[in-house]
């Protein structure tokens, strides 16, 4: 059975204890961070005891914690991915995380895709001798110049053939083939202009999926599951299909204020259950 999680970004607003505590009423039995100050502030990697976020954890009563977004998470334009990448998944694996996501990122408008790939190649290899020695699944998420594609991803993929190297499946990046770029407090939106079905795309890549990302949109805007217009069901059937049975983490990119937040959580998990139970 796969299971259902809710992402903290949601509530990105608010400290990361509100953000539990409203995703833990609502009824979500596992739960997902991200590290992506000053965007989605709620784990600092420098700072936060491992231990004292497993008590807090433990304290709100969930099952597990899903993922961790990385620090520095857009490994082609952004020098510190290894850096951060290395500390996430060395942190996560303190906190009983057992996947750790990251993007390639858009590359420079004066890169060329050669060398962009060369830099995505050299540095995820690099990052991954760390998965690989924590046990700890790296997950690629749809979020950049390869990725938003399946022969961008399978392409990523190639790299290596260790099982630590995974995908982080998102249905509405996708879908819009793009993703949220954050810069500070400012988030603004990067697209490929190479849109593809977000169900055959899965289909092609769901052999590497160890995480999912759940996001249903009208547009840019995300709405709540079922409401908007990516095939959730159609995703969750392919993931049925081929035996997955990992986390499906709702995920929205946190507009909202907290009683939006919570209808829209809420709502989405009712759709989750459904769709799950019909399938």
């Amino acid at each position: 059975m796969m299971k259902i999680g809710c992402g903290t970004v949601t509530f990105r607003k608010l400290s990361l204890e509100e953000a539990l505590r409203i995703i833990k009423n609502v009824g979500y039995e596992y739960v997902e961070p991200q590290a992506t100050a000053p965007f989605c502030p709620h784990i600092n990697v420098d700072e936060d005891d491992p231990s004292t976020f497993k008590k807090m954890i433990e304290k709100y009563g969930f099952k597990g914690v899903t993922a961790l977004w990385s620090t520095h998470g857009a490994i082609i334009p952004d020098e510190k991915s290894v850096e951060y990448g290395k500390k996430c998944i060395h942190w996560a694996k303190e906190a009983n995380i057992p996947v750790v996501n990251i993007g390639d990122g858009f590359k420079p408008e004066e890169m060329s895709e050669d060398e962009a790939y060369k830099i995505l190649k050299e540095r995820l290899l690099e990052i991954l001798k760390a998965a690989e020695e924590c046990k700890v699944y790296l997950a690629i998420e749809p979020h950049g110049t390869f990725s938003l594609t399946s022969e961008g991803l399978k392409k990523i993929m190639s790299v290596s053939d260790s099982k630590w190297l995974a995908i982080n499946y998102d249905t509405a990046n996708v879908h819009r083939a793009a993703y949220v770029e954050s810069r500070g407090n400012i988030y603004a939106w990067k697209e490929t202009g190479q849109r593809e079905d977000e169900v055959k795309v899965l289909s092609e890549v769901v052999k590497w999926v160890k995480h999912v990302h759940v996001k249903d949109i009208v547009g840019q805007k995300c709405v709540t599951l079922g409401k908007g217009e990516v095939n959730i069901k159609g995703c969750l059937k392919v993931l049925r299909d081929n035996g997955y049975d990992g986390v499906l983490s709702l995920e929205t990119e946190g507009e909202f204020d907290a009683k939006e937040g919570e209808k829209l959580i809420e709502e989405s998990r009712l759709f989750l259950l459904s769709a799950l139970k019909d399938l």
